[in-house]
């Protein structure tokens, strides 16, 4: 499972980070919703088995560098990232069993980085570019380092997807992100944004919960 995640997390992934000297109400507490988009570029995958897998639409709640995902479809129900822990949760079915990751496991290599100014308008929000080339796929962010802003400090130790140094480079929440390889092109973009306080037992495991680390 873990090869599967190495791929499916960075699709699923919907946060990125912020600068460090800004006040703590500066930063963007809250809920999006995102959806999904697929493009075909070979025969070894169509289109239905990418939408069930990776389901269409995805709710989002972020606080203080926690997050929490909930999906409409897809291989997961729910995905909870714990700062303190550094540590990604997934739930994967309607059991009490959650799966764990190491967030700070070693990431794949980026090759090459490159950011292109005033790209797309999402939402209404001016948006750069980045795009990370790897050896075998390509990973764009679209970002306004000025809207949905978030500390870097808290994605340092977030090394399995590179978090550490995405948030660094885009200081905030990305609206698109978009995944491309040999067969197919992934794309999830915000839909909506709502600033409001979020709930703290959001972030907190039931106790009835069975915990797994995936290996």
């Amino acid at each position: 499972m873990k090869k599967f995640l190495k791929f499916v997390l960075p699709v699923l992934y919907l946060v990125s980070a912020c600068s460090d000297g800004r006040s703590q109400s500066s930063f963007f507490e809250g809920r999006m919703t995102f959806k999904n988009e697929f493009v075909i570029k070979s025969n070894k995958t169509n289109l239905r088995d990418l939408e069930e897998f990776f389901g269409l639409k995805t709710e989002f709640f972020f606080k203080d560098g926690n997050f929490l995902e909930r999906y409409d479809s897809g291989y997961m129900l729910e995905q909870l990232y714990l700062k303190e822990e550094n540590r990604t949760y997934f739930r994967k079915d309607k059991s009490d069993t959650l799966y764990w990751l190491d967030s700070g496991l070693p990431g794949q290599k980026i090759r090459k980085i490159e950011i292109n100014p005033k790209k797309e308008k999402i939402l209404g929000i001016e948006c750069d570019e980045m795009i990370t080339y790897y050896d075998n796929k390509t990973v764009s962010y679209y970002f306004n380092s000025d809207t949905l802003r978030i500390n870097p400090d808290w994605y340092k130790n977030f090394t399995s997807t590179n978090k550490h140094l995405n948030s660094r480079k885009m200081k905030a929440i990305y609206l698109k992100y978009k995944i491309e390889n040999a067969d197919f092109i992934a794309t999830v973009v915000a839909t909506s944004i709502s600033h409001q306080k979020v709930k703290d037992d959001l972030f907190i495991i039931p106790e009835h919960r069975f915990l797994v680390e995936d290996k």
